[in-house]
């Protein structure tokens, strides 16, 4: 006989209440919503004339009730003609229902049995204020230099316009730069992170209901090429500089050496943008550390000594190292220099036989001495450099490297006197060489290099004495004073 409910529930195809004779809800039923969910309980009685009638229509009550709903599918209640409709994937999400016999002693008599039904799912965000965001949570992370780390994390539902997806993709980046102009509006953050995951929700084509997301924003602090703060094909780089400066010890007081510094930059290259690794590393990030470079150090003059590159296909990252060798702003042109003084001693001595008997016996007298002292210098300058004539004429300071007019123990070089006269006693120039090797430093192909002269000089002087009584003419060989 058929009943009057004044409530009727269809939970996708399966009805329970209103004019049912079979599935009768008893009692109020209990609704409850929040901003992101709802729940309905309700109880049913299973009313058949058998028990086997009643078996068969219990395991159909209790298979429709733990489904879940797929998109399309509709949760309805209607009272007394006044109905309710959450439509799965617009209105309702992730409906799912559960039943429980309650074990009601006033239900289960004969033929009949009592359960309980919850139905449950989740609510989307309003699509026309929210856009399907439902949640969000910032965090700002100052690096120890102030650096700003954000990260966020939040929730989008399905809404009428698309799914969780679609709500995402369409809404995320706005809505995450909205929250970044709120902590510094000056600032420029780059998206460095980021992950979400689906549900299984939409039935055969996949239509998730809920997508939850992090994101990971790195305050910018140095262009990311020459053009931009921000290049949209560059990201997450890292750029640092490493000064290897060596000092070995074979220069002067008035000699700046050239100095050398590493530059580093890594980055990974976004693929929606470009996969082509060699041009990004060629026409932006090449010159940008080369910039970078020339404005921290201040080079007079600098060159590419070293280029490494690597490429990460797989991942699609560029990592590369520049050395650069450069002269410092207000350093010098002579570069490195390396000098000696050395003296040569050669003797004759005139052996006279005698007849004694002894075949080795001979009378040894002084014949001739040669006393010569021998200056090299190897020294590299910035520029160009001509060798330097000593004997037809007086030895030019030409070229960035000058003369050879160093003192060293005592010894006063030879180019500190004209070393085209020639001096009745004392010191006198014999011999002269001096040649110059011209030499590139960097890359010329790139046309970052630096050109220099190497001049090597090989000075023969040679020392006599004023002829007279035999007399012995000291020669200064010993330290200066204060010298060890």
């Amino acid at each position: 006989m058929a009943i009057n409910n004044p409530i009727e529930i269809t939970y996708g195809t399966q009805a329970i209440g209103g004019t049912s004779d079979v599935y009768q809800i008893v009692g109020p039923y209990i609704l409850d919503k929040s901003y992101d969910s709802i729940r309905l309980v309700v109880d049913v009685v299973v009313v058949a004339e058998d028990l086997a009638g009643l078996q068969s229509r219990s395991e159909t009550l209790e298979q429709e009730f733990r489904k879940r709903l797929v998109d399309g599918d509709t949760l309805e209640i209607d009272l007394d003609g006044n109905a309710w409709t959450y439509t799965v994937g617009e209105t309702m999400l992730r409906a799912r229902a559960s039943i429980a016999k309650s074990g009601n002693i006033d239900l289960d008599r004969g033929a009949s049995r009592g359960y309980t039904i919850t139905i449950e799912g989740e609510l989307p965000a309003d699509d026309t204020t929210d856009a399907g965001l439902r949640d969000i949570e910032v965090l700002v992370d100052f690096e120890s230099g102030r650096q700003r780390v954000v990260s966020m994390r939040g929730t989008y539902t399905a809404t009428s316009a698309g799914d969780a997806k679609a709500r995402y993709e369409a809404d995320a980046d706005n809505r995450c730069n909205d929250y970044l102009d709120v902590i510094d509006s000056g600032a420029t953050f780059e998206l460095v992170d980021e992950s979400f995951t689906l549900d299984r929700e939409g039935g055969a084509t996949p239509a998730p209901h809920v997508l939850n997301f992090t994101r990971q924003y790195v305050e910018l602090l140095v262009n990311q090429t020459q053009a931009a703060l921000d290049d949209g094909q560059i990201r997450d780089h890292r750029v640092t500089f490493t000064n290897v400066n060596q000092y070995p010890g074979d220069a002067t007081e008035e000699v700046t050496r050239l100095q050398r510094v590493i530059g580093n930059y890594d980055c990974a290259v976004d693929i929606d943008e470009t996969t082509d690794l060699e041009s990004v590393y060629r026409n932006k990030i090449k010159g940008h550390v080369r910039q970078l470079f020339q404005s921290n150090f201040q080079p007079t003059v600098f060159g590419v000594e070293e280029e490494r590159v690597s490429y990460d296909e797989s991942a699609k990252r560029i990592s590369i190292t520049l050395q650069f060798i450069f002269q410092p702003s207000g350093g010098e042109s002579l570069v490195e220099v390396s000098q000696s003084v050395a003296f040569r001693e050669t003797r004759s001595i005139d052996y006279t036989p005698t007849h004694s008997g002894d075949e080795l016996a001979a009378f040894a007298d002084v014949g001739f001495g040669v006393l010569e002292r021998i200056w090299n210098r190897t020294a590299i300058g910035i520029g160009a450099e001509a060798p330097k004539l000593r004997i037809r004429e007086r030895a030019r300071p030409d070229g960035p490297i000058g003369r050879f007019d160093g003192t060293i123990l005592g010894q006063k070089g030879p180019d500190q006197q004209d070393t085209s006269k020639v001096e009745q006693y004392g010191w006198n120039v014999v011999a002269s060489t001096s040649q110059v090797t011209p030499r590139v430093l960097g890359d010329p192909a790139g046309q970052e290099f630096i050109t220099v002269t190497v001049l090597t000089e090989s000075v023969t002087e040679r020392y006599n004495a004023k002829p007279g009584d035999r007399t012995f003419v000291p020669i200064q060989t010993a330290p200066t004073t204060g010298q060890a």
